[in-house]
């Protein structure tokens, strides 16, 4: 959906949904290629190759299972435009929301992030850099930001706080980044800053305001003093309020591209054709072979495993039977010293 050619008394909301919903070809794939690993790996010659089938299956699972979930329960909006600011939400730490008059400027950088690969080119961990394109930024004073936004605990803050708030001198620069909620960045930035430019010399608001208008006052006490009209002065005394004008942006969740169906479903092949293949239904030339040969391999090792074993336990018995002769004999021995010695 395009936001530059909302109203801007519209309530944008904006959610990573889309963009979650759309990782669902990544958590088959790390399934499928857990699955495949398991298939061709000979795991008594290559133990430590368990370590990475296992990761391969538990986040692929899992990402699939966030992905369908977030189907059809969308969560929270990342952030929100309104009239009143900009509602952003730190996920799992708090919600602030940056009244208009706060942001001093908006701009488009490109933001540096990093993230981290694992077992990639023989090494365990990979720190890799990624250059996010066009973010809209807006720019705050950096006393806003400790008051209002600096979360103290590293750990709450997560490794994604640097591309999210970028220092610019005595200013920080607050991205939003489009990627994540699924909407073009040129758009973006419009519905930014239009609301900016038209709210951002909005004052203050004061305290609510607790008097009641003389006039109003007036017509409640005539309506609720005349008999048979309690529902006349429920009307006037709790008006009901309008409801605000929400649009959620981004693309649709539900909706799959037919690049994203090409891909669900070649993986989907895929999987069926490995689990096949693990359970017999068809092999590959020579795997037949390959596999009896791994099979006969590995009995003769449970059988050397055994054998050790009971060895191991037939020399416990036999040390327990010599020491338990060794001490017989020494209280013998300890006896006839004391009888001898004793006359």
């Amino acid at each position: 959906m395009n936001v530059s050619g909302q109203d801007i008394s519209q309530t944008l909301e904006f959610r990573s949904t889309t963009a979650i919903v759309r990782l669902l070809p990544t958590g088959l794939l790390l399934i499928f290629l857990g699955l495949l690993i398991y298939a061709l790996v000979d795991l008594d010659r290559e133990p430590w190759t368990i370590v990475g089938i296992v990761l391969c299956w538990v986040l692929g699972a899992g990402l699939v299972a966030v992905t369908l979930w977030r189907r059809s329960n969308p969560g929270k909006p990342l952030f929100t435009l309104s009239p009143a600011g900009i509602h952003y939400r730190i996920p799992f730490v708090k919600e602030v929301l940056i009244p208009w008059r706060e942001i001093q400027a908006i701009g488009t950088i490109d933001v540096e992030a990093t993230y981290w690969s694992f077992f990639q080119f023989g090494n365990v961990a990979t720190r890799n850099l990624m250059i996010l394109r066009d973010v809209t930024v807006v720019l705050l004073s950096k006393s806003f930001y400790d008051q209002r936004i600096f979360v103290d605990s590293p750990i709450l803050r997560g490794p994604g706080w640097s591309a999210n708030f970028i220092p610019k001198g005595s200013q920080v620069q607050m991205a939003l980044h489009h990627e994540l909620v699924s909407v073009e960045p040129k758009a973006l930035r419009e519905a930014v800053e239009a609301r900016w430019l038209a709210f951002r010399d909005t004052p203050a608001a004061g305290p609510a305001r607790t008097s009641v208008p003389s006039v109003v006052s007036s017509v409640v006490s005539s309506v609720t003093a005349s008999p048979g009209t309690p529902s006349v002065a429920k009307a006037i005394m709790a008006p009901t309020a309008p409801k605000p004008d929400v649009v959620a942006m981004g693309e649709n969740p539900r909706a799959i591209s037919r690049w994203d169906t090409v891909k669900i479903t070649a993986l989907l092949i895929g999987i069926a054709v490995v689990l096949t293949n693990l359970t017999g239904l068809w092999q590959m030339p020579g795997q037949a072979q390959e596999r009896q040969a791994r099979a006969e391999k590995s009995a003769k090792a449970r059988e050397q495993q055994k054998y050790w074993a009971e060895t191991i336990k037939r020399q416990k018995e036999e040390s327990k039977k010599l020491e338990a002769e060794a001490r017989e004999r020494q209280e013998r021995f300890e006896q006839d010293m004391r009888r001898t010695f004793g006359r």
